[in-house]
């Protein structure tokens, strides 16, 4: 079966897949990438390319928007706005292009309908420019130059590790097994995770500083809770990228468990999920003690992933129901959502990294991380996860937590 057109006349299929492409293509840590750009950013297609004086070559891409973008397409240079960041040697934001003096009359907004951009250039560590990493949509945004340091970090990192793909490829790539390969891209992404939080806070803390003026208005207000829910959403993610690392490079995950409540955290992870999913129903059943030992905050990550899992996988009216149950030697934790089912041949793979709980596109944003880390803290804790997902009854993950680890 051929593959369908691209959404755009000017997107010229792949016609061969080059050594640059490839190059991006083995580099698993760039699909983290670009799932951090879209997600601090909110622009819905975000790509990787290679730029040169005569040439326009997609790399790697995360389209939500329908663009129709695939690795190797390419596009008429002069058209995009990556070739203006090749000709200035550095970033470039652009907010509403078809209103901006600069850009108003660009071929990007009259061809491609794209208003918001924001890129940073890609060097290779030699100094070699190698192309463009950027996040752009076809509605206008508000976005601020604190920004763009994210994606001079990320643009550093994937620049260096192009060149270790180069290398790697001009030596004899067999003598690099399988398990090497793997721990190379699990450390990239702990660099990335690492490198990307000062930048995070910083954007956090300016926002959160400007929030306290008494002079702005409710349209600022609202773009500036925007940039601190998007920051939220990235350093949650962040902190699901640096417990992966450390997992999968060997090490258990570290738990500081001391004598809590466990019902005062479900109660206060599901309204501060209340503040970020206004509107959804979220019910709350506590039974039995909820007394025990274990790690308060790990408990809270585990159970504000399930939240976002449950609030991602159903639909905006449905309700959510958290039951926290305490015997004598237990206590269970159940989250339930209505929805369509876990595909059956997901189940068994449901806890493995990368995995998602739908065979669907990339329309949930989501890295694939949080049921993972799930399933890692209920380890540490000498705990265990089960699923239980049908069309009648919903899906509904219990942990089951010892009350003492």
């Amino acid at each position: 079966m051929s593959p369908p057109p691209p959404a755009h006349p000017h997107i010229r299929p792949a016609q061969a897949v080059t050594a640059d492409v490839e190059a991006v293509g083995r580099i698993d840590a760039v699909k983290t990438v670009l799932r951090v750009l879209t997600r601090t950013t909110g622009l819905r297609l975000a790509v990787v390319a290679r730029v040169t004086p005569e040439s326009w070559t997609c790399c790697a891409v995360l389209d939500e928007m329908g663009f129709g973008l695939r690795p190797g397409d390419t596009l008429v240079v002069s058209t995009t706005f990556c070739n203006t960041v090749r000709g200035l040697g550095g970033p470039l934001l652009v907010n509403h292009a078809s209103k901006d003096p600069r850009f108003q009359d660009h071929p990007a907004p009259k061809l491609y309908g794209i208003e918001s951009y924001i890129a940073v250039p890609l060097y290779r560590r030699n100094g070699d420019f190698f192309g463009v990493m950027c996040a752009l949509d076809a509605n206008p945004a508000d976005l601020t130059e604190s920004v763009l340091e994210v994606f001079r970090h990320l643009g550093d990192l994937v620049g260096h590790q192009l060149e270790q793909e180069e290398v790697l490829n001009e030596r004899d790539t067999q003598l690099l097994g399988a398990r090497e390969a793997s721990l190379l891209r699990e450390q990239l992404m702990g660099i990335v995770s690492h490198d990307l939080r000062n930048p995070l806070n910083a954007i956090s803390l300016a926002a959160a500083t400007l929030m306290r003026r008494t002079d702005l208005d409710d349209r600022a207000r609202r773009g500036l809770r925007r940039i601190l829910d998007s920051s939220d959403r990235a350093n949650r993610l962040i902190h699901d990228l640096l417990d992966f690392t450390h997992v999968r490079t060997g090490m258990a995950l570290p738990v500081k468990p001391r004598p809590v409540d466990l019902y005062e955290i479900t109660e206060q992870v599901v309204d501060e999920v209340r503040l970020t999913a206004p509107g959804r129903a979220l019910d709350v059943v506590c039974e039995g003690d909820g007394h025990g030992k274990w790690d308060p905050d790990r408990i809270a990550q585990m159970l504000t992933n399930l939240l976002t899992n449950a609030v991602q996988y159903s639909e905006p009216g449905a309700h959510i129901r958290v039951e926290a149950r305490g015997d004598a030697r237990e206590v269970v934790l159940a989250v339930t959502n209505a929805g369509e089912p876990i595909p059956r041949e997901l189940l068994p793979v449901l806890f493995e990294p990368m995995t998602r709980g739908t065979t669907e596109g990339s329309e949930r944003r989501s890295v694939g991380l949080g049921l993972f880390i799930v399933n890692q803290i209920a380890h540490a804790h000498g705990g265990a996860v089960e699923v239980v997902s049908t069309v009648e009854e919903g899906t509904t993950f219990r942990v089951h937590l010892p009350r003492g680890c």
